[in-house]
């Protein structure tokens, strides 16, 4: 722009000063080349000159739209315009997002040399030749996205989301762990890092990265919860096994210990609390089991919580027994419920309320543990024939579970 006006100005000052020296007098202009010349008056050579650069000036204009056509045309003809490749780029987006695979790789890749930002439509191109089993051509086409600026890290998180769909863990963490250690919080890295451990149930790993996960919002608040209710369930059932290695009377303390250090928001969890009554039950310590257990169960009906009530051993068991037909005047036709009471009730050796308390749950629920407790009394009781077929019936249900 200031080159355009510079050079109006300077033609606008010649033209001043021809006209000034002009007005002067007539004068004239003598040209001599060789043994010829050319004579004219100043006019007749200020108009040839102004002639001349109007020529020159038309011819430049001419041969920079020839040019420009010429390149138009190139693109039309050879490769689709600009505004084409365009809208093919996000027909091929979508087609991508919803799983076309063919289609949005075939429509991508005509897109790269003419978009002035093609890393998506490379990264998007591979993923769809991955889906199509097509391996070699999605590492091509990754390859071809490092040649671009700003392309290492969105390549990287390619691969390794690629490896992670075909379950090839081990590789992923080897693609992403470099990544860790430059940007250890970013999240995307460590929504990958999340999913590679889930799926190895490296519970610990998962431990130490939560507090980032949760500081860099890789996950909604629900999900985020979640994983912390698992991450404790996860804890409590290996300091259970751990447990199990200890001296009886290290046992209990040990397990505290374990239940003291998780936040108090967990320890109101049915999942948590489940999981910890478990282990405390698994290292024969049914009774302190039994104090949180009802507790939750007073505060918050949990069915698992209502099975594992059936199956601590405790002295005062005819506490237990009220406390498990006080829950009946709200939860009469749970069948968990029923099948504890049914358990109490074989403990005390009071065979038909047992019978009576299995067969309520049963007809509610058909489960393969209430058919196996009813095979069993039934054949305590001497009728053989009942209690076949109560085993054929928890068989059939396995095979239908499986």
């Amino acid at each position: 722009m200031k080159r355009r006006l510079l050079g109006i100005v300077f033609f606008v000052l010649i033209i001043a000063a021809l006209i000034f020296l002009l007005a002067q007098g007539d004068g004239y202009l003598l040209i001599a080349f060789g043994t010829k010349t050319i004579e004219m008056t100043l006019w007749m050579a200020a108009m040839l000159g102004v002639l001349l650069y109007g020529v020159i000036w038309l011819i430049r204009q001419l041969i920079q739209g020839s040019i420009h056509v010429t390149r138009r045309f190139r693109e039309i003809f050879l490769f689709g315009s600009v505004e084409r490749a365009q809208k093919r780029a996000a027909s091929g987006m979508v087609d991508y997002l919803t799983g076309d695979w063919v289609e949005a790789r075939k429509k991508l890749v005509r897109t790269f040399e003419k978009i002035e930002f093609p890393l998506p439509n490379y990264l998007a191109a591979a993923r769809s030749s991955f889906e199509m089993g097509d391996e070699e051509e999605a590492e091509r086409l990754l390859e071809l996205a490092r040649q671009h600026p700003n392309s290492e890290l969105p390549v990287v998180l390619t691969r390794a989301r690629l490896q992670i769909q075909a379950g090839r863990y081990e590789q992923a963490l080897a693609i992403i762990k470099p990544i860790e250690l430059e940007q250890p919080r970013l999240p995307a890295v460590l929504d990958l890092l999340h999913q590679i451990y889930l799926a190895q149930n490296n519970w610990r790993a998962l431990q130490e990265m939560f507090p980032a996960m949760r500081k860099a919002k890789v996950l909604s608040a629900p999900e985020l919860q979640e994983l912390e209710t698992r991450l404790a369930v996860e804890q409590l059932g290996d300091a259970g096994k751990a447990a199990q290695q200890k001296l009886i009377a290290e046992r209990l303390p040990f397990l505290q210990q374990q239940w003291k250090d998780l936040a108090r928001a967990q320890q109101k969890t049915p999942e948590v609390v489940l999981a910890y009554s478990q282990a405390l039950v698994d290292n024969y310590h049914d009774q302190e089991a039994e104090s949180l257990v009802r507790k939750m169960l007073n505060s918050e009906w949990y069915p698992p919580l209502v099975n594992l009530y059936g199956r601590l051993q405790l002295k005062e068991i005819r506490a237990q027994l009220r406390m498990a037909e006080g829950w009946l005047k709200q939860h009469g036709d749970d069948p968990h419920l029923l099948l504890t009471l049914g358990r109490l009730m074989v403990r005390l050796e009071q065979w038909d309320a047992a019978r009576d308390y299995f067969q309520r749950s049963f007809k509610l629920s058909a489960k393969v543990e209430t058919a196996m407790e009813l095979a069993a009394l039934m054949d305590k009781l001497g009728d053989h024939k009942a209690s076949a077929d109560y085993y054929r019936q928890s068989l059939q249900l396995v095979d239908h579970r499986g």
